[in-house]
């Protein structure tokens, strides 16, 4: 039923943001005690909140609590705004690659990784002159890094999260966020696999700082904040006990974040008894509840 629909929505876009405002305020503590891998998976309690938000609330279930005031005709015409709003959040998207992908064949992008399904490694032209042989190794290695941690595929997630949560200016501000943390999970990641290469792999970073903005599906080398990468190039990788603590911390908040949204979500509304002498009615094409006067 579409007022239904609508409802979860509305609860979705809520639940959302109050999970996005939850890991803005605990990442830096995350990235402290676990490291930036764990940081950056605790971005996984945004989803498990939206989507806690579809399911029967505990209210639902339990019949308790004041019903919600249905939403009536207005239900259709929200959902036909929120479609209408994710085509052109969807134009843009494709636009921005297409755009990315006509610098790629100037040889004016990169370097990144570009393609969800199928990733490849894009270099600029000027490459070679502008890195050693060193540095270039690094940075190929820091590409290959996100594909194998399937960070394509996590930005094709976060740009449909992106689309879908148009409407909600906290999702605008989770997508630049998790890009960040997703940078620094790689060049942990990196870092951990060859630790004498941080003098190295913080010189390319400046060397590539100022490279052009890749597109929202890309993994680009270096379009993120140079002083707090290079930073925590520097610093030790969390213990092996601490890693799995971090682990279990996150699957825990996400857990909780559903269980918080279920727990707290008030009931639908109550179609049954909404005034004396009207009976629900549900329009066949729409899906739109109004209220007509009984017999």
């Amino acid at each position: 039923m579409i007022e239904l629909f609508a409802l979860a929505l509305i609860r979705a876009q809520i639940a959302a943001a109050a999970a996005v405002l939850l890991v803005l305020i605990l990442r830096p503590s995350a990235r402290q005690l676990f490291g930036p891998r764990r940081a950056y998976a605790l971005w996984g309690v945004v989803p498990a909140a939206a989507a806690a938000a579809f399911l029967p609330s505990l209210a639902e279930t339990m019949d308790i609590g004041a019903p919600t005031q249905p939403l009536g005709a207005s239900a259709p015409k929200l959902v036909a705004l929120w479609l209408i709003g994710c085509a052109i959040a969807t134009a843009i998207l494709v636009l921005r690659e297409r755009l990315f992908r006509r610098r790629v064949d100037q040889g004016q992008a990169g370097p990144a990784v570009m393609g969800a399904l199928w990733p490849r490694i894009v270099l600029p032209t000027d490459f070679a002159q502008r890195f050693d042989a060193r540095e270039r190794e690094l940075i190929v290695l820091h590409e290959r890094t996100h594909i194998q941690r399937g960070d394509p595929i996590a930005n094709l997630v976060i740009a449909g999260a992106g689309v879908l949560g148009w409407c909600n200016p906290m999702i605008a501000v989770a997508q630049r966020f998790i890009r960040i943390d997703q940078e620094l999970a790689c060049d942990a990641t990196v870092v951990a696999l060859r630790s004498d290469i941080r003098a190295d792999y913080a010189r390319a970073l400046m060397k590539a700082q100022m490279s052009g903005s890749v597109s929202p599906l890309a993994c680009g080398w270096a379009t993120h904040p140079l002083i707090l990468r290079v930073s925590l190039l520097n610093r030790r990788e969390p213990s092996l006990h601490r890693d799995i603590a971090g682990f279990l911390t996150m699957t825990f908040l996400a857990i909780m974040a559903m269980v918080v949204v279920w727990s707290v979500a008030p009931r639908g509304p109550d179609y049954s008894d909404l005034r004396p002498g009207l009976a629900p009615e549900m329009d066949p094409y729409t899906g739109a509840i109004t209220w007509v006067q009984g017999k």
